[in-house]
C-alpha cells in the first residue's frame, strides 16, 4: 500500500484571504493539511508517499521534513495551466498496486481512512447529502457501488459529495493509468479534474461508496471553505493523530 497525494496548485481563490502559499501547508493550530495527511497515513501503516508538487514546491518539501516516511516527489512544472488529471498522470509509474488518493487541500477526520482501508474494492469515501452543482459528485447504486462520478451531474441522483479521499485497488490500475494517458496523451485534456478518467472505468471495476457519516471533512477551495474548516477544527470534533 501507498498513498499518492496531489499539492501541486496554486489555491488562487485564497489569495483574497491573504494566503499566498500551497493550500496543503494552511496551519490548524500547530500543524498544516499536510502534516495531517501524514500522521493519518501513518496510523494505518502506510509511509510509501508520492506527492505531486509544482506551485512553491520547496515550500512543500520542507513541510514534510519530520514525518517518519518515504517520500518520493514528482513535479507537475505546468501547474497553472493543467489540472489533477495532470498531476496524477505524472505519477502514473506509481500506479501499480493498491494506493491511497489524497487532495492535499482536505482537512479530515483520521477515522475516515480506516473505512476505506476495510474492503478489497477501490472505494471513495464520500459525505452523503444535498451537494451543489460545483462539488464532485456520485450516483451510486442501492448496494453502494458508484456508477458514476463528476461534477456536471444531475444534484436530485447523486448520493453525495466525493471529498476527495479514495484507495483504488491493484485490479484498476492498468486501466487506471491507460485512461489517464488517453486524456493527457490522445485528447489533451490535461485541465480536467482527474475524476473525469475514473468515471469511464466505473462500468468495468467496482468501485464503492464508504458514506463517511459523522466524521468530518473539508475540501478547502475559497475562503469561505477556509473559514468553514477553520471553526470545525475549533470545536475540537475533528480527530486527528498527533
Amino acid at each position: 500500500m501507498k498513498a499518492v497525494i496531489l499539492a501541486a496548485g496554486m489555491g488562487k481563490r485564497l489569495v483574497s484571504a491573504g494566503w499566498e502559499e500551497p493550500k496543503c501547508l494552511l496551519r490548524f493550530g500547530d500543524r498544516t493539511l499536510m502534516d495531517n495527511i501524514l500522521s493519518a497515513l501513518a496510523a494505518v501503516d502506510v509511509r510509501d508517499i508520492i506527492i505531486v508538487v509544482g506551485y512553491k514546491h520547496e515550500l512543500v518539501r520542507a513541510g514534510v521534513m519530520g514525518h517518519n516516511a518515504r517520500v518520493k516527489f514528482v513535479v507537475n512544472e505546468d501547474y497553472a495551466e493543467t489540472n489533477t488529471i495532470n498531476s496524477l498522470y505524472l505519477a502514473r509509474e506509481h500506479l501499480n498496486d493498491d494506493f491511497l488518493y489524497f487532495n492535499a487541500d482536505v482537512l479530515f477526520d483520521c477515522r475516515i481512512l480506516p473505512l476505506l482501508l476495510g474492503q478489497d474494492d477501490s472505494t471513495l469515501a464520500i459525505d452523503v447529502g444535498a451537494c451543489g452543482t460545483e462539488e464532485v459528485k456520485v450516483i451510486a447504486d442501492g448496494e453502494g457501488r458508484i456508477l458514476r462520478i463528476g461534477k456536471q451531474l444531475p444534484v436530485d441522483e447523486c448520493q453525495g459529495e466525493f471529498i476527495g479521499i479514495a484507495k483504488f485497488a491493484a485490479s484498476v490500475c492498468e486501466d487506471f493509468v491507460a485512461s489517464l494517458v488517453r486524456y493527457n496523451e490522445q485528447l489533451g485534456r490535461r485541465n480536467l479534474f482527474f475524476e473525469s478518467a475514473v468515471d469511464p472505468l466505473l462500468a468495468a471495476h467496482v468501485h464503492r461508496s464508504v458514506p463517511i457519516g459523522e466524521l468530518s471533512a473539508v475540501e478547502i477551495d475559497s475562503p469561505e471553505d477556509l473559514a468553514a474548516a477553520r471553526q470545525l477544527w475549533q470545536t475540537g470534533r475533528m480527530q486527528t493523530v498527533r
